[in-house]
């Protein structure tokens, strides 16, 4: 029974290792390490690697792993981690000039996962990179304009360019700690213009649209360096010696010691001494003005690839006991945007067109782009004006665009060309006049009015003061002037003064006009003249 029981917890405990290594195996099939380093690395320097675990989500996992880092060099690089937690570790190796030789080589890590317990740890994932050691040293050359890098090749002819050497880490630091002495070579269009003991170099290109090759070889020299030890002079004299003062010795050496020379009367036996082997000294350095101009010293020739290698294609190798870093820009020049001008009136009605006149000075070709904006904008510095803009040869152009309500906005004109940009707004604003009588249309009528009223009242008073002039009195002594129809007429009389009317000439006229007109107490007829005559003689005569 204890046979068997014990049996069943082995097969037991052998069947959940199992399950447990399966289910360990599907986790590790997900894991992977992500291993990047910071070569090339130059010959003796050093490179670092970096192993960063993640899951399938790209997280990084839990657990205690260990990491074992190896490379294919003759003598191989080998070095295992302590049990850690955590996911990412460096791992950073040297490849000295002594044991090593330029060429590619490969590093390889594997990373194993303690399992349950911390019994055994089993192989989680690995990854292999491939990495080289170089002859010279890495890294690049960058330029910099009003603080900030050209990223481009083009570079700006109006301002100054800082050109720098730009190291990488590892290559910067093993030469700083370990050589004797450091010198850049600066070199433009294969004429040498400078050398300093730092990496950096102004220069001015003023000439745009021209093309320029600038190259800077860095020289560090692992020579030791050596000291000059000369033997005193030594002399022997007779009486009475006059002293004199000898000539300054040509040796350069500091320590070396002056000696006084007698000379008298007899012969001197002198022992000669020996001539010392000159020193070789590290190379000084000599900086330009800031202006660049070419180098005339004779340390840094014209020629600089009959002197230098790797410089404009020299064919010259390179000195033992010296590490060289080459690098090579080549730039554009150009013009930057200047001198803007707009020219348009801002101040326009609603529903005429805005027109601006848009001109600028600088190397074509540009880019433009204008943006409308209600109210003020501020200018932040970050719009940009992509290539897929419109692009012009020449910097002149127009811009017409309509406005419908009276508002105030904002032209935002961005500007642009290979290595410059310019953001200028432009204030608009749109009015609306409140409609107002013209000057004449109110002048006139009131003139017209006032001049009315005084012709009237200057009629007036004339008339006033005018009109007895004019007054006519007539008298009339006929107190007894009768006229035909106030007399008293039978019916007989009535009808037959009636009936004459009728038939007798000209009585369509007077029935026209009337009895009592002017005209037909003028054409009365000779019978009522006669009765009138007749009438005042009688009364003439009572």
């Amino acid at each position: 029974m204890r046979r068997a029981a014990a049996g069943h917890r082995g097969r037991v405990f052998l069947g959940t290792a199992v399950l447990a290594l399966l289910v360990w195996q599907a986790e590790a099939s997900d894991a992977d390490v992500r291993l990047t380093h910071d070569g090339p690395a130059v010959l003796g320097s050093t490179i670092t690697f970096k192993a960063e675990l993640v899951d399938s989500d790209g997280r990084a996992p839990s657990g205690s792993f260990q990491y074992t880092w190896r490379d294919n060099a003759v003598e191989q690089h080998y070095y295992e981690t302590e049990t850690t937690s955590n996911t990412t570790v460096y791992y950073s190796v040297s490849y000295p000039a002594s044991k090593y030789h330029v060429g590619e080589y490969t590093m390889e890590v594997a990373v194993c996962k303690w399992g349950w317990l911390s019994i055994h740890c089993g192989d989680y994932t690995s990854r292999r990179v491939y990495f080289r050691v170089s002859p010279l040293m890495n890294g690049n050359i960058t330029i910099e304009q009003s603080n900030r890098t050209v990223s481009t090749e083009f570079v700006a002819s109006s301002e100054v360019a800082k050109i720098s050497v730009n190291l990488r880490k590892g290559d910067l630091d093993y030469i700083t700690k370990t050589a004797t002495s450091i010198t850049t070579y600066w070199f433009v269009d294969c004429k040498a213009y400078n050398q300093t003991n730092d990496f950096t170099f102004v220069h001015n290109f003023t000439n745009p649209k021209s093309f320029h090759t600038i190259e800077a070889l860095v020289v560090a020299s692992f020579e030791p360096p050596t000291t000059t030890t000369v033997a005193p002079t030594t002399t022997s004299t007779t009486p009475s010696p006059v002293p004199t003062t000898p000539k300054p010795s040509n040796n350069t050496d500091t320590n070396s010691t002056t000696t006084t020379t007698t000379t008298t009367t007899t012969t001197t036996t002198t022992t000669p001494t020996p001539t010392p082997t000159p020193t070789p000294t590290p190379s000084t350095t000599t900086i330009a003005p800031r202006n660049s101009t070419v180098l005339s010293n004779a340390t840094v020739p014209l020629l600089a690839n009959a002197t230098f290698p790797y410089i404009c294609n020299s064919i010259l190798d390179p000195k033992p006991n010296t590490t060289y870093g080459y690098f090579q820009r080549e730039v554009k020049i150009r013009a930057p945007i200047s001198k803007l001008s707009i020219e348009g009136s801002t101040w326009i009605q609603p529903w005429n067109s805005l027109s601006l006149s848009i001109s600028c000075n600088g190397t074509g070709p540009f880019y433009k782009c204008i943006e409308i904006h209600l109210g003020k904008y501020n200018v932040t510095g970050n719009e940009t004006c992509s290539q897929d803009s419109d692009k012009l040869e020449t910097c002149k152009f127009n811009f017409e665009h309509y406005f419908l309500e009276p508002l105030e906005y904002t032209v935002l004109i961005i500007l642009g060309n290979e290595v410059s940009k310019e953001i200028h707004p432009v204030a608009v604003n749109i009015y609306k006049l409140t409609p107002k009588p013209q000057l004449s249309v109110i002048v006139v009528p009131v003139s017209c009015s006032l001049v009315a009223i005084v012709l009237i009242i200057f009629g007036i008073a004339y008339y006033v003061q005018n009109r007895s002039r004019f007054t006519v009195e007539v008298a009339d002594f006929d107190f007894g002037q009768s006229t035909a129809d106030m007399e008293y007429k039978t019916f007989t009389e009535r009808l037959r003064d009636s009936f004459n009317n009728a038939v007798r000439p000209g009585s369509q006229h007077e029935r026209l006009l009337g009895a009592n007109s002017l005209a037909h107490k003028r054409t009365r007829n000779t019978d009522e003249d006669k009765h009138r005559e007749q009438d005042e003689n009688a009364a003439y005569e009572i």
